[in-house]
């Protein structure tokens, strides 16, 4: 995609707004919209101006001023500036396109603590390598006709994953979804009803690069939009339901070597079909998997799925085909060797995510680090032996500032600021009165 492709499907579509998007730190999906006439007489070539401020509030909106420079940096402005390559018409906007923006700032330079800034800082390190990385985010969510203090109605119910029958019920939703998606450069490999009322999972095309976080930043935003439309709320929470089911998102990736276009995690010649270096690269994922997972479950509420004997992982583990691991090998060799890392929640962003696995796995590439054995013939969820995942945020936040190896490759300057913005957040979180404890105390004292 270049400019005068965006302008010929702006001309083609007749479109009016163009919205300049990224995906900030809070992993919130900001928006600028632009009318189209200053977008192609400007926006497209030199930017448009966003306040830096707006990267130093969590979810709440709260600002947190060690997230950034604070009231004495003066909180100047930055830049977005657009990626051709991820300019699409919105089929369900009127007369709307949009494209994702990198931000910088006034003097040029990227903004070393954006989440696309981040991925494209370990995906510089892959390159030096000479490789170049290949994945997507299989992600689950709830759709809901209501959610309030009065309760949620799912749009189907039951736990029937797979049903054809439930799918059935629901089939309006599934076309609207992999019809809209494949408009906007995602497409649908496989759309089904998962174990939880309302619950869904869609699968699509792997993507290289930044590509892959870019289609799942898409893929959200453009689930949430299209339901509302419908009048329902798709919502990406990780557990938003008390004891059924969490919502994932399975990370599926490899890497290829860029000279030859060969997949570097094969080895025809070993028993297991997996090379040396793909071994490497999960030893790198299972040392840094503490750290890795403040950023694959970034909220309070990722931890209530990662619980033993609920096809989400538990603890620090790897197996070939096997579901209960943190890491699985799916059984395709070949040109379509890869491993799925089950450790991310649905809540996640995919840039930080994305980062995080990739530079987590360089860096088991770079130190050679040896895998243990792969869990065989047993309950991964019993074995003593293996380190258990954080049970909560503050773990996992604690994990990250202490890996000294995997900092570096994330920006020591971006896990400060994002520490800083999630903090912030577990100390709302410990101030507030929850209905459990107001339903379990109340009475007894």
């Amino acid at each position: 995609m270049n400019m005068d492709k965006v302008n010929q499907l702006i001309e083609e579509h007749d479109i009016e707004i163009v919205r300049v998007v990224f995906n900030d730190n809070a992993n919130v999906a900001r928006a600028r919209n632009i009318p189209v006439k200053f977008f192609r007489d400007t926006v497209a070539e030199k930017g448009v101006q966003y306040p830096s401020a707006m990267l130093s509030v969590d979810t709440s909106a709260n600002f947190v001023l060690a997230a950034g420079e604070g009231f004495a940096g003066g909180y100047g402005s930055w830049l977005l500036k657009i990626d051709p390559d991820t300019f699409h018409v919105i089929p369900w906007a009127k007369k709307s396109a949009r494209v994702i923006a990198d931000l910088y700032t006034l003097e040029g330079e990227p903004v070393q603590v954006a989440p696309r800034s981040v991925l494209r800082k370990v995906l510089n390190e892959l390159d030096r390598e000479g490789l170049k990385s290949y994945g997507a985010a299989e992600l689950e969510f709830y759709i809901f006709k209501q959610y309030d203090q009065s309760g949620y109605e799912p749009t189907w119910t039951g736990l029937q994953c797979y049903s054809e029958v439930k799918q059935g019920e629901v089939d309006d939703i599934l076309y609207d979804i992999t019809v809209g998606l494949a408009a906007v450069g995602i497409h649908v490999e496989a759309a089904n009803t998962e174990y939880g009322p309302g619950q869904f999972e869609i699968t699509m095309n792997p993507q290289w690069g930044v590509g892959q976080a870019d289609a799942a930043f898409t893929f959200k935003a453009a689930i949430k939009e299209m339901m509302a439309q419908r009048g329902l709320l798709a919502t990406f929470m990780t557990k938003p339901l008390t004891g059924l089911s969490g919502s994932g998102s399975h990370f599926h990736h490899s890497l290829y070597d860029k000279a030859t276009g060969q997949n570097v995690f094969y080895n025809a010649a070993a028993a297991d079909g997996l090379s040396d270096v793909a071994k490497h690269f999960i030893a790198g994922q299972l040392y840094h998997a503490k750290a890795i997972s403040a950023l694959a479950n970034p909220t309070i509420n990722s931890y209530h799925r990662l619980r033993p004997y609920t096809f989400a992982p538990s603890n620090v583990t790897w197996g070939l085909e096997n579901r209960m691991c943190m890491i699985r090998i799916p059984g395709a060799r070949g040109q379509g060797t890869h491993l799925e890392n089950r450790l991310p929640g649905a809540d996640m962003n995919p840039y930080l995510m994305m980062a995080a696995m990739y530079a987590a796995g360089l860096d088991g590439i770079r130190r050679k680090l040896a895998v243990p054995a792969p869990v065989e013939n047993q309950d991964a969820y019993a074995l003593q032996s293996a380190p258990s995942l954080p049970r909560n945020l503050a773990e996992a936040l604690a994990a990250l500032n202490a890996d000294d190896e995997l900092i570096p490759y994330l920006g020591a300057d971006f896990v400060k600021s994002y520490t800083a913005l999630k903090m912030n957040e577990l100390n709302r979180f410990a101030d507030h009165v929850t209905d459990w404890e107001i339903r379990e105390y109340r009475e007894l004292f």
